[in-house]
Parts: structure tokens; sequence; C-alpha cells
């Protein structure tokens, strides 16, 4: 029970600071629960995956409540690419979890990886306004976006915000806003792939699912409040939350990866 109302806590800091600052949940439950190391890396990711699962799929449901229109020639391929990438990713970290001689090498390789991620995420953060940015219309190549994104979100388990974002804004000259609906929808739909294909393998019965109720219940309070809080933060304090986030984040990459 503890070790449940621990994870429940986590779900709730993460998807609440990740709310105000725009940057999702499960890039700081995934390094903070490989931090505290209570379960294996699959299972902390399975865990991290129901978190994000969750707090897309309300987003969507607020998102379809307000009327927002998504083009077609974007949602489609991109999500699509998120699926095939979801499963990619899937398929990868499994592939290197076999090959590893020692199970918790899984954890230093992603670690190594999303610290590697923060600290791109963190550079275009601060000089955006130097980087061109495109507007692509090809859907391959849209497609193809969707697929690494939906890819790296399983692969590292941290649902992708911020680095969807970037890259969204980078290669389709999105505002922030609009990047996020977008964010959004490839993050759902490679979670969604991710937990389709642990269903179909019956998978589902090697975790341990008490602690499901805690971190959905937590996500869902978490994106509200943190939903809310950001709309009375002004832009100032909302950019001051996300670089603090995301040095911290880094600081619990080096901690996992030196651990």
């Amino acid at each position: 029970m503890l070790v449940n109302i621990i994870y429940g806590i986590i779900v709730l800091i993460a998807t609440t600071i990740g709310s105000i600052a725009g940057i999702g949940g499960g890039v700081i439950i995934k390094p903070a629960f490989d931090t505290l190391g209570i379960h294996n890396p699959t299972t902390i990711s399975f865990y991290s995956s129901i978190a994000v699962f969750t707090m897309a799929l309300i987003s969507i449901l607020k998102l379809l409540k307000t009327g927002v229109v998504l083009k077609k020639e974007i949602i489609l391929p991109i999500s699509f690419g998120s699926i095939i990438g979801g499963i990619l990713g899937e398929r990868l970290f499994n592939y290197i979890l076999k090959n590893l001689k020692n199970i918790n090498d899984i954890k230093v390789i992603q670690s190594s990886l999303l610290l590697f991620s923060l600290f791109l995420i963190l550079f275009y953060t601060l000089n955006k306004h130097k980087i061109k940015t495109f507007n692509l219309k090809n859907k391959f190549w849209i497609f193809f976006i969707g697929m690494c994104l939906g890819c790296i979100s399983i692969f590292l388990g941290i649902g992708g915000g911020p680095l969807n974002i970037a890259l969204m804004t980078i290669f389709f000259s999105y505002e922030a806003k609009e990047a996020a609906v977008y964010s959004i929808a490839t993050i759902f739909f490679s979670q969604c792939s991710k937990l389709i294909d642990i269903s179909l393998k019956g998978n589902f019965l090697e975790f341990d699912l008490l602690p499901l109720p805690f971190i959905c219940i937590f996500a869902i309070i978490g994106g509200f409040i943190g939903t809310n809080l950001n709309r009375k933060f002004d832009s100032k304090k909302i950019e001051k939350i996300y670089i603090i986030t995301i040095f911290c984040l880094s600081s619990l990459c080096v901690v996992n990866i030196l651990s």
C-alpha cells in the first residue's frame, strides 16, 4: 500500500508540474520511478505508459468538447506514424532488454538518451528565435516524424511532450498551443499501440496491477490542477517552472546513470 501511495504522489506532482509547464507528466514520472528503483525497468515503463495514456485520453476528451478542429492532412499521417513508431519502440525496448546481461543497464541507456534529449530541448527553448522553422506538407515526412516521435516516446517511456512540441514547432511552424494539440495525438496513439500490444500478448498479468488505480486517479487530478494553475500563471512564471523542471530532470537522469 505504501508503494502505491508513493507512486500516486509522484504521479500527482509530475502531472501537475507537467501540465503547468506544458511538458506532460511522463517525462517526469519515468526518471522519478527509476530513481526510486522499486520495480524493474519493464514495469516502470508500463506504469509510465498508463499514466501518460490516461493524461492524453483526458486531454483529447477536453479538446473534443472545446470543438478544436484538426487538419486531416496532418493528424492522419502523424497519428498513423505514431502507432507504427509505438510498436517499433516497444520492440526495440524488448530486444535491447533481452540482449543485456544486467537488466538495470536499460535504465542507464534510457536515462542517457533522455538526458541528451533534455539538453537539446533546453537549447531549443533558449534559442528558438534563432532556429529556422519549416512548413512540411509531404505526407510521407509527416508520417515519418510521427513514427520517430512514437518510437522515442515508447522506448524512453516518457510520453514525449516537450520533444514533440519542439519538433512540431520546427517542422510545422506551429505556435506552442497548436503544437501541443498534435503532440497529444501522437502521445495517445503511440501509448495506445503499446498497451494493445501488451494486451494481445497477454502480458498484463506479469505486472503488479495494484498501483494502477492510484496512478490513473492521481494523473487525472494532477492534470486538472496543473491546467488550472497554468491559466492563472503568466508566461514568465511558466517559463521559469519549465526551465527549472528541465534542470531537475537532467539531475535525476545523472543520478540514474551513475547509480
